[in-house]
């Protein structure tokens, strides 16, 4: 698909033949493109031309990078970056705050929830599980960064299994602006914070495989309120769901 590049501006040449084969409809939205050891063959490139490309790409709204087992970069519909940038930078200039995101979620994200229970697709469930799967060894490994990333994914699955594109818009970019800040004061929570986001995910899961929208809808309200507690006093909120030891007979 790709013809190997050797000129001092590498990375900008293997961008314009990304977008070359975008809009010439040889992948489309939604389309995996190769992996990095591949394109690193095709192109006869080194990985940090191939990933600065990449950024380039992903930052411009060609592509999405996700991770996990279902990872890798994929052509997604530049207006939704149009929308993600605007709002991360009316974040950065303070015209938006923590607490605007918060209240935003709050009005959106439970509906979006019920959607998803009444419209999500087995494979889509299968992401979930395999999302909590992932976070779960994350925390195992004492890597709490890469569980906050895989947390906000959780919330862009649920967006997109609701089938509504506005609304998958919306999150996917209250979801971005948390993303590029997740170290930062505004939402460093701590570990035990993240693990008990861990915990609703599970607990939501388990609403939408049993196809329980309205209890998914309260599930999600209760889940986003107990993130705004605890952005607001970057503390472990005393309320939610826990892992309770079972009783010695």
């Amino acid at each position: 698909m790709f013809k190997s590049v050797r000129t001092d501006r590498s990375s900008q040449v293997i961008v314009d033949q990304i977008k070359d084969a975008i809009f010439q409809k040889k992948v489309r939205p939604g389309d995996k493109l190769p992996s990095e050891r591949q394109l690193m063959e095709q192109f006869q490139a080194c990985r940090v031309t191939v990933r600065e490309a990449l950024k380039l790409l992903e930052y411009a709204g060609i592509l999405e990078i996700k991770r996990g087992t279902q990872g890798g970069a994929y052509v997604r519909d530049p207006n939704i970056k149009f929308i993600n940038n605007f709002l991360r930078d009316m974040f950065s200039m303070g015209n938006i705050n923590v607490a605007d995101l918060t209240e935003a979620r709050i009005a959106v994200e439970p509906f979006t929830l019920r959607l998803a229970a009444e419209r999500m697709s087995e494979e889509c469930l299968e992401q979930l599980k395999q999302n909590i799967d992932e976070t779960k060894e994350c925390l195992k490994r004492k890597n709490p960064n890469d569980a906050r990333l895989l947390n906000l994914e959780f919330h862009r699955i649920i967006a997109q299994a609701s089938g509504n594109l506005v609304i998958f818009f919306m999150i996917d970019s209250i979801m971005d602006i948390m993303e590029n800040n997740i170290s930062s004061s505004a939402f460093g929570l701590s570990t035990k914070a993240v693990e008990r986001t861990l915990h609703f995910h599970e607990e939501i899961y388990q609403t939408i495989k049993d196809r329980s929208p309205e209890k998914a809808q309260e599930l999600m309200l209760k889940h986003v309120r107990e993130i705004e507690r605890a952005l607001e006093t970057k503390e472990l909120p005393v309320s939610g769901p826990v892992r309770r030891k079972p009783k010695k007979h």
